[in-house]
């Protein structure tokens, strides 16, 4: 008799213990009792973080450029393209072909060696509408950049002390096949706007000829874009946007080209007339000065 009792009661405590078990295995006893917490995709969640904070964090560095190119001085075409703020005295990075152009071509390739630009005005309009003339500083004739310098004539409080605020380049971390990346520009000039995009290839040379390795992007690249900068999830300047890959009948979409970082800071340290002290991340060589 008392075997069979204690045979019951062993019985029952195990019951109540792979009970308890369970229940506390489906979430019964704790805090969080929604099983789809095991099935959530952090990658979602991380990803709309992230754009929100490079957004936050960038912004008041991009700038949309207005280029009028003038015949003497008469206007005869305006553009508008994107720009950012490398310096914290005002120095802007653009592609060449949003601020040069040949009256021989209509573009920024001259006919002949000997050709000249053609004089232009350039202003810089920031997130918060404030506007800026500027003047360019220098162009490169192998690769697509360029660089503007907002003139100090119109920023009477530069001189106490009032800087622009100057996004860091990455040097540190090489870009990869299906990186996350970010871009703020002003496609067909209706304002700043951000965009997510995806490395579709870390490096390739479209044409032979090219002087550098081109950025593919997978991602809603417009016109106007041009100029604007590429983030990685740190906020950190990854590239230049620079073109939009067409197809012969203009049927080719969401394909873009980006200059990497090594290209745009071997541009800026070729430049002799202005002292440009860009940020990088900590690197053992470069210029720029670490951030």
């Amino acid at each position: 008799m008392k075997k069979k009792r204690g045979f019951a009661i062993a019985l029952v405590i195990v019951s109540v213990v792979l009970a308890l078990s369970l229940t506390a295995c489906s979430g019964w006893f704790s805090n969080n009792s929604d099983p789809s917490r095991y099935f959530i995709d952090i990658g979602t969640v991380d990803d709309a973080r992230t754009a929100s904070i490079v957004a936050n964090n960038t912004i008041a560095s991009c700038v949309r450029i207005i280029t009028e190119y003038k015949n003497g001085s008469s206007i005869v075409s305006t553009s508008a393209s994107s720009g950012f703020v490398i310096t914290e005295d005002g120095y802007v990075l653009t592609n060449r072909h949003c601020v040069i152009r040949y009256s021989t071509t209509g573009s920024d390739t001259p006919m002949f060696a000997s050709d000249k630009p053609m004089s232009a005005n350039y202003s810089v309009v920031f997130a918060d509408n404030k506007e800026y003339s500027a003047s360019l500083v220098a162009y490169s004739s192998s690769a697509d950049l360029a660089v503007l310098k907002i003139n100090s004539l119109n920023l009477p409080l530069i001189s106490s002390g009032v800087k622009f605020q100057a996004l860091v380049f990455e040097t540190e971390e090489d870009l990869y096949y299906g990186q996350r990346v970010f871009t703020i520009g002003n496609p067909e000039n209706i304002g700043l706007i951000l965009t997510e995009l995806t490395i579709a290839s870390p490096a390739m040379r479209l044409n032979k000829n090219d002087a550098h390795d081109t950025v593919i992007l997978d991602g809603n690249i417009n016109h106007g874009n041009s100029g604007g900068p590429l983030f990685n999830s740190y906020s950190r300047i990854c590239g230049i946007v620079y073109a939009r890959i067409e197809g012969a009948n203009k049927d080719t979409y969401g394909i873009g080209c980006a200059i990497s970082t090594d290209v745009i800071i071997d541009f800026l340290d070729s430049i002799k007339n202005a002292d440009i002290n860009y940020k990088t991340t900590p690197a053992t060589t470069g210029s720029g000065d670490v951030a």
